[in-house]
C-alpha cells in the first residue's frame, strides 16, 4: 500500500488585501465634512457675515428668495428660518454681503417693508405678490449678530433716547389702530403707537379704549432745550400745549381708504384744562366728537329721504308746466308779437331817417336865425350907444339898459334852443319831456 502513488493535493492559502474605500459606515460622516468644507469654501470666496433676526411673525418671508436692502440696494438675503423653542417668535437666518456687514452694530434695526400693504404706502403694495422686504437702517454701537426685527418702519432710530410715553382714550373705530401706527402733528410724525387697548367697565357700563403713545424729544426739535433735558422738556411742553387745546384724535392717510393714524391739533376754545394722570401715565385729551367715523356721521345726518322727496316734487310740477295747454298760448303769443315788431321796425325805417335829417335841416335853419337875431341885437345896441351919445346921457339909461337886456336874453334863449333841438330832434315830436 504504500508503494501505490499519492494523490496530488493542492492546499488553498486565503489573502486579505485591503482597498482604499473604508466601509459604508464612513459614508454619512465624510458627506458632513465635505458639507462642511463647501459652506467654508463660499463663505470665504462670498465674504460677509451671518446673522439672526428674531420676528413675532414673518409675514410670508421665503428662505432664498427674501431680500435685505440697504438704502435701496440689495445687500443680504434669507437663507432660512426656525420656530423658537416657546413658539413665540421665528428667527430668520440672514446672509449679509461683505460691504454692508460693517454697519451691523447694536443699534441697526431691521423692519419689514410690505408686512401689511396699505394705500397709504403705495411702495408696500408690491408685497401682495412678491412678499415682503427686509429694510436695514445702520446705526452706532457694537458688533452684534443678533436683532430684534419690527413689522413696520419705526418712526425714528432707536439711537435717538427713549421716548415719552402718554396715554389718550379715543373714540370711533379704534381697534383698527395698530401698533407702529405715526402719531402727527400738524402733519409731521413726532411718535408712533406703543398698543391699543379695549375694556368694559361693568360698574359704569362705560367701554373705554386706551391708546399708549410713544412720542421722541427729538422730533420735536426743542429749541434751547439741552439733550439730557429734553425729556423734561417734552413734558413741559406737552402741558403747556394741553392748556392751550392740544387734542388727539382719529384721521385716515389717504382720508376714508388709508390706515388709521393719531393725530394732535390745537383747539384753542377747548383749552384751560390742567393735564390728570391715569396709573401713572399722563393722559392727553381727546378731541369731542371726534374718530374716523364722524365724516360718516356728518352724512348719516343729512336728510336724503326729504332731499329725494323734493326732487320728485320739482320734477312734478315742472313737468305739469311744460305739458300746461296755457304754456302753448303764451307761445303762440309770443310768436305773434314778434313778428308784429319786426315788420312795425321794418316799415318804419324809412320813415325814421327821413325824419332825422328834417330835424337836422329845421336845427341848421334856427341856427341861422338865432344868429341873425345876435347881430340884430348887436345892431341895437350900438345904435343906442350913439343915440345916448347924441342926446348927451339926457335919454333914459335905466329903459335902454333894459331893452338892450331883453333883446340879449332873447337871444340867448334861442340859441339854447337851438342847441337842444339839435341833440334831441326827438322832442319836436314828442315835448321836451317826452310826453
Amino acid at each position: 500500500m504504500s508503494d501505490q502513488p499519492r494523490p496530488d493535493i493542492r492546499r488553498t492559502r486565503a489573502e486579505v488585501r485591503r482597498g482604499w474605500w473604508p466601509g459604508w459606515v464612513w459614508a454619512i460622516p465624510i458627506a458632513a465634512l465635505l458639507l462642511v468644507g463647501w459652506w467654508l469654501f463660499r463663505t470665504f470666496m462670498s465674504g460677509g457675515e451671518d446673522i439672526t433676526i428674531r420676528f413675532d411673525d414673518v409675514h410670508g418671508i421665503k428662505p432664498k428668495n427674501t431680500s435685505v436692502v440697504f438704502r435701496g440696494m440689495k445687500v443680504g438675503q434669507v437663507e432660512g428660518m426656525t420656530l423658537a423653542k416657546d413658539g413665540r417668535t421665528v428667527e430668520v437666518s440672514v446672509h449679509i454681503q461683505d460691504d454692508a456687514a460693517k454697519f451691523l452694530t447694536s443699534a441697526t434695526e431691521f423692519w419689514l417693508r410690505g408686512a401689511n400693504p396699505s394705500l397709504s404706502n403705495l411702495s408696500s403694495l408690491s408685497a401682495v405678490l412678491s412678499g415682503p422686504t427686509i429694510v436695514m437702517e445702520a446705526g452706532p454701537g457694537k458688533e452684534t449678530k443678533h436683532f430684534v426685527g419690527l413689522p413696520y418702519r419705526p418712526v425714528i432710530s432707536g439711537a435717538h433716547g427713549s421716548p415719552q410715553i402718554y396715554g389718550v382714550s379715543l373714540q370711533g373705530a379704534v381697534g383698527g389702530l395698530k401698533r407702529g401706527e405715526p402719531v402727527k402733528l400738524r402733519g409731521f410724525a413726532v411718535g408712533e403707537v406703543r398698543d391699543v387697548g379695549f375694556r368694559y367697565d361693568a360698574k359704569s357700563g362705560r367701554i373705554e379704549t386706551p391708546v399708549t403713545l410713544a412720542l421722541y424729544p427729538a422730533l420735536f426739535h426743542m429749541e434751547g432745550a439741552q439733550a439730557a433735558d429734553g425729556d423734561v422738556a417734552l413734558r413741559a411742553a406737552i402741558d403747556r400745549l394741553i392748556r392751550q387745546g392740544l387734542r388727539a384724535h382719529l384721521q385716515r392717510d389717504p382720508p376714508l381708504v388709508g390706515n388709521p393714524q393719531v393725530a394732535l391739533e390745537l383747539r384753542p376754545g377747548e383749552g384751560g384744562a390742567a393735564p390728570v394722570t391715569v396709573d401713572g401715565v399722563p393722559q392727553i385729551p381727546a378731541a369731542p366728537g371726534g374718530g374716523i367715523n364722524s365724516l360718516v356721521d356728518r352724512f348719516s345726518k343729512v336728510p336724503i329721504d326729504q332731499i329725494a322727496q323734493n326732487l320728485v316734487d320739482v320734477t312734478h310740477h315742472v313737468d305739469q308746466v311744460v305739458s300746461s295747454p296755457k304754456l302753448d298760448d303764451a307761445i303762440t303769443q309770443l310768436d305773434a308779437a314778434l313778428v308784429q315788431i319786426h315788420e312795425t321796425t321794418t316799415n318804419a325805417g324809412s320813415k325814421i331817417t327821413a325824419l332825422v335829417q328834417t330835424l337836422h335841416d329845421t336845427a341848421d335853419k334856427l341856427d341861422g336865425a338865432v344868429t341873425a337875431v345876435e347881430r340884430t341885437a348887436k345892431t341895437a345896441r350900438q345904435t343906442a350907444a350913439s343915440a345916448d351919445k347924441l342926446l348927451g346921457g339926457q335919454a333914459s339909461q335905466s329903459d335902454m339898459q333894459k331893452t338892450l337886456r331883453e333883446i340879449t336874453e332873447a337871444a340867448r334863449s334861442m340859441r339854447d334852443l337851438a342847441d337842444y333841438l339839435d341833440r334831441h330832434p326827438e322832442a319836436l315830436i314828442k315835448g321836451r319831456n317826452g310826453g
